[in-house]
C-alpha cells in the first residue's frame, strides 16, 4: 500500500505498500557503469538492538497484511505504433535487435512480456492484399515483411501481443484481412488479443486523417456516438478469427466526461464476449489542449506530484469497477507521463523515473491488471531510442527506463501489496512494500522532494529474515537526462548489449525489524530482506 501524507497538520493517507523478489540483475555488459559499482551485493546479520531513531525521521510501519490483487506476470509491458516497431527490430526477421530484446526482458524477467502494438497508428495500418479495399486516406501498410519481423520479435522473446485492428476505415473485411494476417505471421498462441480500433470516443472531435493531396478526413461525423460504435465493433468482430479481443480502448481523463462512454462499459462487455480484456489509454498531463492553469499542464512539479500517481490511480477506480464486475480485466495499455508525444525537459528526465515507479505501483493498488508504457521514436516520452552501424546495434537508454526496471525488481510474479502506517510525512515522499512468493520482502521508498533530503525509518513485521540491504536509483537533479544510476550501474551514454553491470547495494543501516534509510534530495531506494 503506498504511504503519504501531505505537509504541515494533514492526516495520514494509507494506500498500500508492495512486496517482491530482488534481482541481481548482474548483466555481461560494461555499457559505462558507474566504475564503484563493480561489487556484488551485500548482506549484513541483522543486530539486536533497534536503533533510535533520528529527530524529524518519517516512520513507514510495514504490516504482514496483504491488500489488492498479486501482481501477475506480463503485469508491466510496452506499448509500440506500427510504424516504430521497424524503427526497433530492424528490418531482417533472422537479426532482430538484441539490444531491444534485452531491454524488453529486464523489465519482465522470467516472463513471457505482454507487447501492444497499437495508438494512432492503428486506424491508419492496413494489411494489402487480394480484396482489401485501402483506407480512403493515408495509410501504412502491414507488409509481408513487416509481419516477418513483428512475428520474429514475438517469437523470440516468447512475447504476448496485443494487436490494434482498423476501425476507422469502418470496413470488417479490411480489419479481417489484418487479424488473419497476424494468425499467420505469429501464430495464434503468440496473440493475447485482437484490439479493434483506437479512442472511438474522441473519433468525432479528435481524430483526423490526411488524403494524398492533404486534405482533412474527420473519423467521424460529429454526432458519432456509442451507439454506432458498438455496432461497427460487432461487425469486425464477426468477421475475424475466434481470438480473444480487447477494447474498447477509450481514451479516460481524471474524471468521466459526456464522451467518455463509462456508463456504456458493462452493456459493452456483456454485448461481447470474446472482449477478454478492457482496455484504457490514461496521461496524466497533456502537452496539447491544457491550459497552463490546469494540474495537467507539463511541469515537473505536476509530474511528482500526487496528482500524476495516487491521482492518477483514482481516477480508473470506475474502470476498474466495471471491468472486474464483469469478469474481465482492466489493462491500461497506453500510458506514459505527457500525452501528445511528451514533453520536453520533463518526460526526459529523472523526474520521469520518479514518477513511474510510483504511479505502477498505485495503480497495481488501484487494481489494474497490467500496464503497457507507450513508446515512440524522436518523441519526448520515448523509453530508449536505437542504432544500427557496422552490423552494430546500440541504444540509448531514457531515464523513465530506469523507473521500469526499479518496479520490475520489487515486484516479481506473483507479489502482493502490503499495508503500511505511519505518521504525518511529506507529500514528496511515497512508500511501497512487497512480499514474494518465497517470502522475501521489499520497501521501495521514493523522495521527489528536488530540494530536501529526507530519513525514513521503516519497521517490518517479525519474520521477515535477518539480513537487509539498501539499493538506490538517483541522479545528479530531477532535471537531470544523463547520469542516472540504479544499484551503482548506469547504461551510460549508449549501450550495446541493454544490461548493466553488477549490482551494487549496501547493508542497511539498523536491526531488529527497524532500518534507517537515507534519501537524498529526488532519489528512491529499494530496502531488501532476507526470505
Amino acid at each position: 500500500m503506498r504511504w503519504r501524507l501531505p505537509l504541515g497538520l494533514a492526516t495520514l493517507l494509507v494506500l498500500g505498500v508492495v512486496v517482491g523478489v530482488v534481482l541481481s540483475s548482474a548483466g555481461s555488459g560494461s555499457d559505462g557503469s558507474d566504475p564503484g559499482a563493480t561489487r556484488s551485493a551485500q548482506t549484513a546479520t541483522m543486530p539486536a538492538r533497534t536503533p533510535k531513531i533520528p529527530h524529524g525521521a518519517l516512520v513507514a510501519r510495514v504490516s504482514d497484511r496483504v491488500v489488492g490483487r498479486p501482481i501477475k506476470a506480463g503485469f508491466l509491458g510496452f506499448s509500440f505504433e506500427f510504424q516504430a516497431v521497424r524503427a526497433y527490430t530492424g528490418s531482417d526477421p533472422d537479426r532482430i535487435n538484441p539490444v531491444l530484446e534485452q531491454l524488453i526482458r529486464n523489465v519482465a524477467p522470467g516472463q513471457a512480456p505482454v507487447i501492444r502494438i497499437g495508438g494512432d497508428s492503428t486506424d491508419v495500418s492496413y494489411a494489402p492484399g487480394p480484396g482489401v479495399r485501402p483506407p480512403g486516406y493515408e495509410g501504412y501498410q502491414l507488409t509481408p515483411s513487416w509481419m516477418a519481423t513483428t512475428g520474429a520479435l514475438a517469437h523470440q522473446l516468447g512475447a504476448r501481443i496485443i494487436v490494434g485492428l482498423n476501425l476507422a476505415a469502418n470496413d470488417p473485411s479490411l480489419a479481417a484481412a489484418e487479424a488473419r494476417r497476424y494468425v499467420e505471421a505469429f501464430g495464434r498462441g503468440a496473440i493475447e488479443a485482437l484490439e479493434i480500433g483506437n479512442e472511438p470516443n474522441v473519433y468525432a472531435n479528435v481524430t483526423v486523417f490526411h488524403t494524398a493531396g492533404g486534405d482533412r478526413i474527420h473519423a467521424r461525423a460529429p454526432d458519432y456516438g456509442y451507439p454506432q460504435f458498438v455496432d461497427e465493433f460487432g461487425a469486425i468482430a464477426a468477421a475475424t478469427p475466434s481470438l480473444p479481443l480487447a477494447g474498447p480502448t477509450l481514451a479516460v481523463g481524471p474524471t468521466p466526461s459526456a464522451n467518455s462512454w463509462i456508463d456504456t462499459v458493462p452493456g459493452f462487455l456483456r454485448q461481447e464476449p470474446r472482449v477478454k480484456l478492457m482496455t484504457v489509454h490514461r496521461y496524466p498531463l497533456r502537452n496539447c489542449f491544457v491550459a497552463p492553469s490546469s494540474p495537467q499542464y507539463p511541469t515537473v512539479s505536476h509530474l511528482l506530484a500526487g496528482y500524476a500517481t495516487v491521482g492518477l490511480a483514482a481516477s480508473l477506480h470506475p474502470w476498474i469497477a466495471s471491468a472486474h464486475a464483469e469478469h474481465r480485466q482492466l489493462r491500461v495499455d497506453e500510458l506514459n507521463s505527457v500525452a501528445c508525444r511528451g514533453k520536453r525537459g520533463i518526460s526526459d528526465t529523472f523526474a520521469s523515473s520518479l514518477w513511474v515507479t510510483d504511479a505502477l505501483f498505485a495503480l497495481a493498488r488501484a487494481g489494474v491488471d497490467g500496464v503497457n508504457l507507450h513508446t515512440l521514436p524522436k518523441s519526448s516520452y520515448e523509453l530508449f531510442e536505437f542504432n544500427r552501424s557496422d552490423g552494430r546495434w546500440r541504444a540509448w537508454v531514457r531515464p523513465v527506463y530506469y523507473g521500469l526496471q526499479l518496479f520490475a525488481q520489487a515486484s516479481p510474479p506473483g507479489s502482493r501489496l502490503l499495508r503500511l502506517r505511519g505518521p504525518k510525512t511529506s507529500s514528496h515522499v511515497s512508500v511501497w512494500a512487497t512480499r514474494a512468493p518465497d517470502g522475501r520482502v521489499r520497501v521501495v521508498l521514493i523522495n521527489k522532494d528536488p530540494s530536501r533530503s529526507r530519513t525514513i525509518a521503516v519497521r517490518l513485521p517479525r519474520g521477515v529474515g535477518t539480513a537487509a540491504t539498501v539499493e538506490r536509483m538517483q541522479a545528479p537533479s530531477v532535471h537531470s537526462k544523463r547520469g542516472v544510476t540504479l544499484g551503482g550501474r548506469s547504461y551510460g551514454r549508449r549501450t550495446y548489449t541493454g544490461t548493466l553491470g553488477p549490482l551494487q547495494t549496501r547493508a542497511a543501516s539498523g536491526g531488529a525489524g527497524t532500518y534507517l534509510v537515507e534519501l537524498p534530495r529526488g532519489s528512491a531506494a529499494l530496502l531488501t530482506t532476507g526470505g
